[in-house]
């Protein structure tokens, strides 16, 4: 329904807001010959993470993401969540070194662990996939959804296959219907027939995504306990 008109304009559907204010506008004091105001300080940055403040976080967030998977029928969500584990996977080298710059007990670990000192994020995601080759291809994926593409090693790409019907009847990693164990508390979770269609390959043979996405999670939970990250 069209907005009324009066003699100001158009009132109504669509009516005018208030004017934002105007950061170059000078106060009315200015006007009057008094001193400008003094510019504020700029406010801490403020978390924008929804609540996903540390590590420990992410790792639980990457397992919700596996579990949301694990239980999908629909391919498009198959997919979706996929890509979000992927993409968390490979995000958890940001969040980690930042609290493990933090902690000079944390830096030995570290070295100890890798055997030689590590002063930088890079070094330290180079040493994470030599680790863990697993995450190398959670790199792959998490980059290639920003920028369209990526040609470090390994040299791989995804498929999505539809070799099963739509059901929700648990299946194994090997099309059997067994149970897929999962997660450090020892739960049995089962995985749908379309969360098994995800796959890396290497152009010889198909890796389950899946597969590679739990052996991800597990090397975290494992990393971020020797650590001590809370």
């Amino acid at each position: 329904m069209p907005g009324r008109v009066t003699k100001f304009g158009l009132r109504g559907l669509g009516a005018r807001r208030s004017a934002k204010p105007n950061p170059t506008q000078h106060h009315s004091n200015d006007l009057l010959g008094t001193s400008p105001m003094m510019p504020l300080e700029p406010e801490p940055t403020t978390p924008k993470t929804f609540a996903i403040n540390s590590s420990r976080d992410m790792l639980e967030k990457l397992k919700r993401e596996i579990e949301q998977l694990a239980g999908s029928i629909i391919r498009q969500e198959v997919i979706d969540h996929g890509l979000n584990a992927a993409m968390t996977a490979w995000h958890l080298t940001d969040w980690t070194w930042r609290e493990i710059q933090g902690s000079i007990p944390r830096f030995r670990s570290l070295t100890a662990s890798a055997g030689t000192p590590i002063r930088e994020l890079k070094q330290f995601q180079e040493f994470v996939k030599k680790d863990c080759a697993e995450l190398a291809y959670c790199e792959g994926i998490a980059v290639s959804t920003k920028y369209f593409t990526f040609s470090k090693p390994p040299v791989f790409s995804t498929k999505v296959t539809e070799r099963f019907k739509i059901s929700s009847d648990p299946i194994g990693k090997d099309g059997d219907a067994t149970l897929n164990q999962f997660s450090p508390a020892g739960e049995i979770v089962s995985y749908t027939a379309q969360a098994s269609e995800l796959w890396i390959t290497d152009g010889r043979s198909l890796t389950s995504a899946v597969e590679i996405l739990e052996d991800a999670f597990q090397w975290w939970r494992k990393f971020i306990d020797e650590m001590s990250i809370s």
